[in-house]
């Protein structure tokens, strides 16, 4: 046998152990990694005995008083406290609980420490005594930067910042003020009460032009004000007079108002919408504006960029659309039970059936949409278990019960056009009358009959 490959097969043998050893070594160095890799710990127990522990391992006590309901408690749970580099600090230095506010020992705790929004984060010595607090949703670093100053001593927003916040503010608002010079000569609108939409769209194919139509009503205060300052300017008005043939349409008494609104789905006044000489959308500008902003949202129209509201409008519409999809993509056959709460549902989910039974008691009906998640399970395990939602509901309603994630359930939500957001409540007044629907979670009585009695009672404009 070859002399050197006898030695580099000596050699190698002898190195197996050593590289096993190593490869033994670095996966158990990963493991170790990977379990100390982990976010803010949350002590398990009473707000008592978590101060005890604080005292105990000479550490300051957090204390994060949130509510099932809560969006942002939620989104702090499961996206900001979970960060290694927060959990590695909030871990060192504090003993952090959560704190539910409506259940347990929350009430009681709340009568001393007067939280009233939510996420609110109360930061106490080891004996007690309360050092500083903030409120609201905070991603990770701000909450770092807070706690590290709560650490300190100081305040987690001092009051000059806050007072240089409010100043700027101020003076920003000031900047933003409308300023109308040579009153007079700002915009020239054809009246919709004089002039017919057709004849105005004649005069901008002659003139070669586009047609601005500012869709406005005496009761928007935001419409007023654009007619009495912004409009009133000069160099809006020059901008406007010479690119379009300006249309103003008061959409409740002008004869074609109403047909318009409905042709152009106009939800929100003012509506400023561009279209070609031939009548086409180009596009639309929605709210008020100064003159310096509405000025730049009109250019940025012209060069066919899209307007905020209606860019937010289209991403909550793909948003929807998306999770409508994937909602279907999963429907069940069979669609979960009715819960047995205090509130008294009735079997099924044949909505025209419960009109009908509605009417003949001369009740309105409300119809209760849920997708399970925990917003859904919020209202259902503790609104409808409340005695004072219980006894509005029973009394003036009757109730069904819709689970959106079985087929059943789906074809009420595309038959009545409900948007892809729930828990929510749709509302039929005792004579049958589709009112609408409510979403949200409506923890209290007042609320849900606040809002619930704003749908039943509106009267559109005529």
């Amino acid at each position: 046998m070859n002399r050197k490959f006898l030695i580099l097969t000596v050699a190698s043998l002898l190195m197996m152990p050593m590289i096993s050893s190593a490869s033994s070594m670095s996966q158990v160095q990963q493991t170790k990694e990977a379990e100390n890799a982990k976010g803010t710990e949350f002590f398990k127990g009473s707000f008592k005995e978590a101060l005890a522990e604080a005292k105990k391992e000479n550490k300051k006590l957090m204390v994060d008083c949130y509510t099932l309901w809560c969006g942002p408690c939620r989104f702090m749970s499961k996206n900001v406290f979970p960060d290694e580099k927060l959990g590695k600090f909030m871990n060192e230095h504090f003993v952090c609980m959560q704190l539910d506010m409506e259940h347990g020992e929350g009430p009681e705790r709340n009568k001393t420490f007067q939280v009233t929004a939510y996420p609110t984060f109360i930061f106490f010595d080891a004996d007690g005594k309360e050092m500083s607090r903030f409120e609201g949703m905070a991603m990770q670093d701000d909450f770092l930067k807070r706690c590290e100053r709560i650490l300190k001593g100081e305040a987690p927003i001092s009051k000059e910042d806050i007072q240089k916040e409010k100043q700027e503010e101020k003076q920003q608002r000031v900047a933003e003020k409308d300023t109308i010079i040579d009153e007079g000569k700002g915009v020239n609108f054809i009246k919709g009460s004089e002039v017919r939409f057709a004849d105005v769209l004649a005069q901008a194919k002659r003139e070669n032009k586009r047609v601005l139509v500012d869709f406005w009503a005496t009761w928007c205060h935001a419409c007023m004000k654009m007619n009495k300052t912004t409009f009133r300017d000069t160099r809006v008005g020059n901008m406007m007079n010479y690119s379009f043939v300006n249309y103003a349409v008061d959409v409740d008494h002008d004869a074609d108002g109403k047909e318009l609104v409905e042709k152009f789905n106009i939800k929100a006044f003012p509506t400023y919408l561009i279209l070609n000489p031939d009548g086409t959308e180009y596009n639309r500008i929605v709210g008020s504006n100064p003159v310096e902003g509405f000025a730049k949202a009109l250019t940025n129209a012209l060069l066919g960029k899209e307007d905020q509201y209606t860019m937010m409008e289209r991403m909550q519409k793909e948003a929807e659309a998306k999770a409508k999809a994937e909602r279907q993509a999963n429907l069940t056959a069979s669609p979960k039970a009715t819960p047995k709460t205090k509130v008294k549902f009735m079997a099924g989910m044949d909505v025209e059936k419960g009109i009908k039974a509605a009417k003949a008691k001369k009740k309105n009906l409300m119809v209760f949409f849920t997708d399970g998640d925990y917003k859904s399970e919020y209202v259902e395990k503790y609104s409808f278990n409340d005695a004072g939602i219980a006894d509005y509901l029973n009394k003036n309603f009757l109730c069904m019960f819709v689970d959106v994630k079985s087929k059943q359930g789906d074809a009420v939500v595309t038959k009545y056009e409900i948007a892809e957001s729930f828990p929510c409540f749709l509302l039929f007044n005792s004579k049958g009358e589709n009112k609408g629907y409510a979403g949200g979670t409506l923890r209290t009585a007042d609320m849900m009959k606040e809002n619930f009695d704003m749908h039943l009672n509106y009267v559109p404009n005529k």
